[in-house]
């Protein structure tokens, strides 16, 4: 039996995106849910939904909702599916599943519903990108299954789940940072605020560098945009004294070493002469080479 006091209010729904796969009004009678049945399940037969995008689950948070689940039981039930081996699978809930497990019941209520893998991947994200505490790599990451796994636009996904299509295409940026980095963003050490910042700069370990001074001096995203102003800055004055011909002679450089995979250097003079040099490592690699570019020598 669901316990539920009166003074309990109304709770908003969780968005237009999830209420669309599974339409929640909270203030529902003990036993049924717009018409669909309630039921309570041992605990021990729920598992988690492998598509879960939560990553991280806070400690603290989780103990609050299970006092909160102690004194006023559940103000909504799981929403699960029959599994083959006689278990169910969490599509939307495993937070008040955990926070059931820590306040020690023994069952939990649910709403079973007939839904296939890409429905049930489909709603675990929405359900929880839809919640604000749920970490930005997390969300980003959430964002990037839905592109993949359902065609989504940017633009789309926006639309679904109610957010600017700016904020999705700003979100997926982060993936581009480091492992580390975003594991500071997972453990909030870093905000999206200098997540934001470091992916001004286009050199892994400076990101890295300056990601670890930030946690270290506990920097605030004011203070990094300075280091990174100043430090582009000076890149910017490095690249004005190279070379007129500098950024030439790279790209003749990468497009030779690329054609003949290995590396090769251009050197030239002042006076337009100079050398190329085409590195190879053992007598193997040369008679590729030779052969490559059109030359075939017996060489021992």
């Amino acid at each position: 039996m669901l316990k539920q006091k009166d003074t309990v209010k109304k709770r908003t729904a969780l968005g237009q995106g999830l209420d669309a796969l599974i339409p929640i009004d909270l203030s529902f009678a003990p036993q049924e849910q717009n018409g669909q049945s309630i039921k309570s399940v041992p605990i021990n037969l729920l598992k988690p939904n492998p598509y879960q995008p939560r990553r991280l689950f806070n400690d603290e948070s989780l103990s609050d909702l299970a006092q909160s689940i102690t004194e006023i039981g559940f103000i909504q039930p799981l929403i699960v599916r029959d599994s083959s081996d006689g278990t169910y699978e969490i599509v939307a809930g495993e937070r008040r599943w955990r926070a059931a497990n820590i306040a020690g019941l023994e069952s939990v209520p649910v709403i079973v519903r007939p839904l296939t893998d890409l429905e049930s991947l489909e709603i675990a994200i929405i359900e929880n990108i839809q919640r604000e505490d749920l970490n930005p790599v997390d969300t980003a990451e959430a964002y990037e299954t839905l592109i993949n796994k359902f065609s989504y636009t940017h633009e789309a996904l926006a639309k679904r789940i109610c957010k600017d299509r700016t904020s999705i295409t700003n979100q997926l940026r982060l993936l581009k940072l480091p492992d580390p980095i975003k594991e500071d963003l997972r453990e909030q050490k870093l905000s999206m605020g200098h997540a934001r910042t470091l992916l001004a700069i286009d050199n892994i370990s400076t990101q890295l560098s300056l990601s670890s001074r930030v946690v270290k001096r506990k920097l605030s995203v004011r203070e990094l945009e300075r280091i990174v102003q100043n430090y582009r800055n000076k890149k910017d004055k490095t690249a004005k004294d190279k070379p007129a011909d500098y950024y030439e002679n790279s790209r003749i450089e990468k497009d030779l070493s690329s054609l003949l995979s290995t590396k090769v250097k251009l050197i030239k003079k002042p006076n337009n002469s100079g050398r190329l040099e085409i590195y190879f490592h053992s007598i193997d690699e040369l008679s590729r080479l030779l052969d490559t570019i059109g030359l075939q020598e017996e060489l021992s």
